[in-house]
C-alpha cells in the first residue's frame, strides 16, 4: 500500500513539472545504478543489485527501439519504476521472512523468478543474454532480462 502511494506521489509531482524531460525517472533510475557501480566503495550486494537495475533498464530501452524503432517516455518510465519496486519489494520479502523455512523462502523466491519468466516483453531475444542473470551464482537477482516488470510486479502483489 506504501509502496503503491509512494508511485502515485512520484508520477505525480513528475506530471506537475511544466518542463519535464522526456525519461526523467528512467534516467534517475539509471544515473542512481550507475553511481553504485561506479563507486569503489560499494558493497558486493549493493553493487550487483545495481548492475542488475543497470542492465535491465538498459536492455528493455535497446530492445524496445530495435522492436517498435520508437519509445514512449511514458512506457519507459513505467517500466523502470516497476522494476525498481520488483526488487525492492523481493528483498523486502525475503528479509521479512529471514526466520523462515528454507521451504518457504525458496517459494518466495520461486513467486518472484516465475513472474520475472512469465511475462516476457519481447519476441525473438538472444536467450543467452535475457537469462543472463537467471543462473548467476553469485547474484542476488535471478531474473529474466526480458521482463515486462509492470506485469511482473502485478504478479507479485497478487499473490
Amino acid at each position: 500500500m506504501k509502496k503503491s502511494i509512494l508511485f502515485a506521489v512520484i508520477m505525480l509531482a513528475v506530471a506537475s513539472v511544466q518542463e519535464i524531460k522526456a525519461q526523467e525517472v528512467y534516467d534517475y533510475l539509471l544515473d542512481k545504478a550507475e553511481l553504485v557501480i561506479n563507486d569503489p566503495n560499494s558493497k558486493d550486494f549493493d553493487l550487483k543489485v545495481a548492475q542488475f537495475k543497470f542492465t535491465a533498464m538498459r536492455y528493455f530501452r535497446k530492445n524496445i527501439i530495435l522492436q517498435e524503432g520508437s519509445i514512449s517516455s511514458t512506457w519507459l518510465d513505467e517500466q523502470a519504476l516497476a522494476l525498481n519496486e520488483f526488487v525492492t519489494n523481493y528483498f523486502i520479502e525475503l528479509a521479512k521472512n529471514s526466520h523462515a523455512s528454507e521451504k518457504n523462502r525458496m517459494q518466495i523466491i520461486m513467486r518472484y523468478c516465475n513472474a520475472s519468466a512469465n511475462h516476457a516483453l519481447f519476441k525473438n531475444v538472444d536467450k543467452s543474454e535475457a537469462e543472463s542473470f537467471v543462473d548467476d551464482k553469485g547474484g542476488f537477482t535471478p531474473f529474466s532480462l526480458n521482463t515486462n516488470w509492470v506485469e511482473a510486479l502485478a504478479e507479485t502483489k497478487k499473490k
